[in-house]
């Protein structure tokens, strides 16, 4: 039998082999105070594919911007000023660019955040390249408030990555990464909080909150550098081997700097001149690192007027287990919205249901029905858009599921889908809709003509597709089959509790010591796209049961996660192909919200649970 050490090694390497989506977080930290921050929330809903609707939607404001995958290019000397009740939500691949200046003092910021209330979220920042011309940052929030900048990553920026300046306030920047490549040649500077010492009306503003953001390799300082505002740095990753220092202390900083990881770095909390106002500096993990680590408890550090959860990193298996998570989740790392799992700000929305609508070749169908809340037609003609891998022309078997896609609405207010077939359905996430789902095992066999057609425009369009069914694949299994790591194969049910060996806790010192010789056991990357996940009950009391559908079989390791994304429970297990079913006991988890993931065997799913 091989060792917990052993098995998670394999975990680790089979988690790198495909692509992982990061559960979709709360806010927390400063930008949930003093009104707290909704962005575009209740907005209208657009989606664009170029640099000057970016513009023109940002600046204008009251919007919901979803950006599609590719790079959009901003020229030098004209960013982007993202004005008020804003949220910019980016498509897995979409990329905002900087354009090198090459002159000294020339601004060439991409995004400018200038306005209240807004949300940044899943998009990836590309720098020109650092070097010391005193150019324009990758972003900046200047003047700005009520700002939430959540799971972007932003490397190479000419002066800086992202900076919080002008008085800009109520700031929580999460889960985001900042790097350098060999683009950068001199002043990798990452983040700077307060730009001048001279800038006093800056004092009672800059209140940020960091937390879980991972300064990887070629950041060397600014990780950030503060002046004048509370600023509270917590649980997040600094591993950088180019970091001359990392957390910097200067004037009229009041830190708290709390539940970090530090590896590899140089001053982890630099103190600078010694002019700052207070740091506090409290349950920091260190490992080879040299120079300053603080100045330990402070009476004069504030407090926050929020609650935050700190996660403990007292022992290096605590510490790692943070390390892992970041690495894994930190940055663009988001599913793209309309995908199951995503929640993100959009236009008000009602789901209804209509009545069973007959296909084409007579086969009775399912229908669903998703629909705006608003009465008012858009004028002009509508648009539909095909997204995603799964075709709008596709075989399956009764009980397996469909290749999901979705389509984007342009200039309507909805859609309604009709003709799927049992167990297929058409969801409405802004405007957004996904046809997803497993056929059912009852279905009738035949070819199922679906049609998507908009609402709420002057002129709507449809699009139609068609879903054949055939008789069960007699080589996958669709039953139930419970499954164990102990046996691999056996019917006992897994128990999400410390007290199961099978179970691996993050705060085990034997989880984290893992070598990479069990490097040949990876899953191997398997493209699958017919997978689903449910939970029986949905809301985990004493036991549920958990099924999901897999193309191969293979391993995989079930984990839960708490809603800061910590790995609180995880178990390896087999699964075979087609349906598979495992028996989840509570055990000895407190109630609340948390995040079950099933990685392993081409599978990468994600669900939202409850524990009461």
């Amino acid at each position: 039998m091989r060792t917990k050490q052993a098995i998670f090694a394999t975990a680790l390497l089979a988690t790198s082999a495909f692509a992982v989506t990061a559960p979709d977080l709360p806010m927390t930290g400063w930008a949930t105070q003093n009104g707290g921050t909704t962005g575009g929330a209740g907005k209208t809903t657009v989606t664009v594919s170029n640099v000057d609707d970016l513009r023109a939607y940002a600046e204008k404001g009251g919007y919901t911007i979803y950006v599609k995958p590719g790079t959009y290019t901003v020229p030098s000397k004209s960013a982007i000023n993202v004005g008020d009740n804003v949220t910019i939500y980016g498509y897995q691949g979409a990329i905002i660019a900087q354009t090198y200046t090459g002159t000294k003092n020339e601004d060439n910021t991409v995004l400018n955040i200038v306005g209240d209330n807004v949300i940044i979220r899943n998009i990836v920042v590309k720098g020109a390249g650092a070097v010391d011309k005193d150019a324009g940052d990758c972003m900046h929030v200047q003047g700005g408030s009520h700002v939430w900048i959540d799971h972007v990553e932003v490397y190479d920026g000419e002066d800086g990555n992202l900076d919080v300046i002008n008085g800009a306030n109520y700031v929580t920047i999460s889960w985001s990464k900042f790097h350098y490549t060999s683009a950068s040649s001199n002043h990798q500077f990452s983040n700077l909080i307060g730009n001048s010492d001279s800038k006093t009306t800056d004092s009672g503003k800059l209140k940020t909150t960091m937390h879980h953001n991972w300064w990887a390799d070629g950041a060397k300082e600014r990780m950030p550098r503060v002046r004048f505002g509370e600023v509270h740095v917590a649980n997040n990753l600094f591993d950088s081997d180019d970091a001359s220092h990392c957390v910097r202390a200067a004037y009229k900083a009041n830190l708290r700097v709390e539940g970090n990881v530090f590896i590899g770095v140089n001053k982890p909390i630099d103190l600078y001149d010694g002019d700052y106002t207070a740091v506090y500096s409290n349950g920091n993990y260190t490992e080879n690192t040299s120079g300053n680590s603080g100045s330990g408890t402070n009476p004069n550090a504030f407090t926050p007027t929020y609650s935050m959860s700190i996660t403990d990193v007292s022992t290096k298996a605590k510490a790692y287990a943070l390390r892992d998570s970041i690495q894994l989740y930190a940055g663009a790392t988001l599913p793209d919205p309309g995908s199951s799992g995503t929640v993100t700000p959009a236009s008000s929305s009602a789901t209804e249901s209509s009545s069973s609508v007959a296909s084409s070749s007579s086969v009775k169908s399912s229908s669903s029905i998703a629909t705006s809340s608003s009465s008012a037609a858009v004028s002009g003609a509508a648009a539909l858009t095909k997204h995603g891998s799964g075709s709008a022309t596709q075989t399956v078997a009764q009980g397996e599921a469909i290749a999901s896609f979705y389509y984007t609405i342009e200039n309507a207010t909805g859609a309604t889908v009709t003709g799927l077939p049992d167990g297929v359905a058409g969801t409405l996430d802004g405007l957004n809709i996904t046809i997803s789902g497993t056929v059912s095992a009852t279905a009738a066999v035949g070819t199922y003509k679906f049609t998507v057609t908009t609402t709420g425009a002057t002129a709507n369009v449809s699009k139609s597709g068609t879903i054949t069914v055939t008789a069960a694949n007699s080589t996958a299994s669709s039953s139930s089959v419970a499954l164990s790591s102990s046996s691999e194969k056996s019917s006992s049910s897994v128990a999400i509790s410390s007290s199961s060996e099978t179970v691996l806790s993050s705060s085990s010192e034997e989880v984290v010591e893992s070598s990479s010789s069990e490097a040949t056991e990876a899953i191997s990357m398997v493209n699958v796209a017919k997978t689903q996940m449910s939970l029986s009950p949905a809301v985990i009391s004493s036991t549920s049961t958990l099924r999901f559908t897999a193309a191969h079989p293979g391993m995989v390791r079930v984990t839960l996660m708490n809603a800061m994304g910590i790995a609180v429970q995880s178990v390896r297990v087999y699964a075979n192909a087609g349906e598979n079913s495992v028996n989840l006991s509570r055990g000895s988890i407190a109630s609340g919200t948390y995040y079950l993931n099933v990685r392993g065997a081409g599978l990468s799913l994600s669900r939202r649970v409850k524990v009461d």
